[in-house]
């Protein structure tokens, strides 16, 4: 739509199509920093174990998602940034090198870009495709290393970069669905990455450590060195095996044991109330009460069980020592999820902690952090990018300006801020 402009609106959305929902948000980065615009998030009954089951349920959750924050941002949206998951990814590492044959040697946008299509070169198994091409750092003559050279002078530029490959059928599945849905993909980010840039700061690029997403169905481990996604895995445990338990245990059905974890299950018993409960039909057709103390002990216990899991499969991926774990993911939003983190790691864990006005949720993490990752990628090659051209920008600021806000209300004054400047 927009790309290259100096004052370029950088207005961007990016959607994660998980097996409970859909996380969709549309953002502008600002002065270095994500402001969300809309938040929108819908059950998703359409994909199992990262299949889907259900296309017609799954294509109509993202359309849900989509409309949502068309209704609020009263402007149409056609493209976004898909986030994957790393369903058997490949991380291979990539080094090249370009000389820079400009008069000046002056580096350019399309210095970077060039290295970036090389570094894919051979790193691509069979029946897999590009999932990204993560830079870590580019050497400049006399082996300076820096993070962003374009506008440098040098002879010569070498990019070491990280290259994620996913499975075909994978990719081309959840290409297919938001095709359908009405959105143009313009890139593809791996989940993995939009976690770490959800939480990324100073302090975290200069560590080493693990990243890990506690999904519906799945949980994944991300481990990462000052920056670099060094290896990653998953198993398939997560909050809808709480919800298993609970409909197996009190003989309900899923729909109404899925209804009593939302409503009243806490992650650790120890702050349980055993006099709160819920009456719900069992499968015999009989009311019965299920009280918080005992449906949060089974709560407790399953999660007990995957953080255990996530302690050993830590040790697995990295023999380095770690100086942070941060845990996110929707599991972590169950009530009082921190006292069962600090059960099982001590003082050794971090709940994650989202610092985005508009989507706190950590269930939010990857949407949020795929946004990041791609500004920061456009940024390397001095580019800009809107989904949103000028005119429909206008219009959006114009719907709240002749929307009925009062001028101190959160929502006047976030618009007013983001398209007055």
């Amino acid at each position: 739509m927009q790309n290259g402009a100096v004052h370029v609106r950088k207005i961007i959305s990016g959607i994660d199509i998980g097996s409970d929902s859909i996380k969709f948000i549309v953002g502008e980065i600002f002065e270095g920093r994500l402001h969300v615009l809309s938040a929108s998030k819908f059950r998703n009954s359409g994909i199992e174990r990262g299949k889907v089951v259900d296309e017609d349920a799954a294509v109509d959750s993202i359309k849900k998602a989509i409309e949502d924050a068309r209704e609020v941002l009263s402007v149409d949206i056609d493209k976004c940034i898909l986030g994957l998951n790393m369903i058997n990814a490949r991380i291979a590492k990539s080094e090249n090198s370009i000389k820079i044959e400009n008069e000046s040697h002056m580096i350019t946008g399309q210095a970077i870009s060039t290295l970036m299509t090389r570094a894919v070169d051979g790193k691509i198994p069979q029946d897999f495709v590009l999932a990204g091409v993560i830079p870590i750092e580019f050497v400049l003559d006399e082996n300076k290393i820096v993070e962003r050279p374009i506008g440098m002078k040098s002879e010569n530029l070498k990019m070491r970069s990280l290259v994620v490959a996913l499975p075909r059928d994978y990719v081309s599945v959840m290409l297919d669905l938001v095709n359908k849905s009405g959105l143009k993909v313009i890139d593809v980010v791996p989940n993995a990455v939009g976690d770490y840039y959800a939480f990324k700061n100073h302090s975290l690029d200069e560590q080493s450590g693990a990243i890990i997403n506690l999904g519906n169905e799945a949980t994944t481990i991300s481990i990462f060195d000052k920056g670099e996604l060094e290896n990653t895995s998953m198993f398939p445990l997560g909050g809808k095996n709480i919800v298993k338990d609970i409909s197996y245990l009190a003989k309900i059905g899923d729909r109404e044991a899925y209804a009593v974890y939302k409503d009243i299950v806490l992650a650790n018993s120890r702050l349980a109330n055993p006099n709160e409960y819920r009456i719900v039909v069992d499968l015999n057709g009989e009311k019965i009460k299920i009280n918080q103390f005992d449906i949060s002990e089974v709560a407790s216990s399953r999660i007990d069980e995957i953080l255990n899991l996530v302690k050993k499969q830590i040790n697995v991926l990295t023999k380095r020592e770690i100086s942070y774990i941060i845990v996110t993911g929707g599991l972590t939003e169950l009530r009082d999820f921190k006292l069962s983190l600090e059960r099982a790691f001590g003082k050794n864990a971090n709940l994650g902690k989202l610092n985005v006005l508009g989507a706190r949720d950590n269930s939010y993490s990857s949407a949020i952090g795929i946004i990041q990752f791609f500004e920061k990628k456009l940024d390397l090659k001095g580019k800009g990018y809107s989904i949103f051209n000028d005119s429909e920008i206008v219009n959006m600021t114009n719907s709240y300006n002749e929307r009925d806000l009062d001028n101190n209300s959160l929502l006047s004054k976030v618009f007013g801020y983001f398209f007055d400047n």
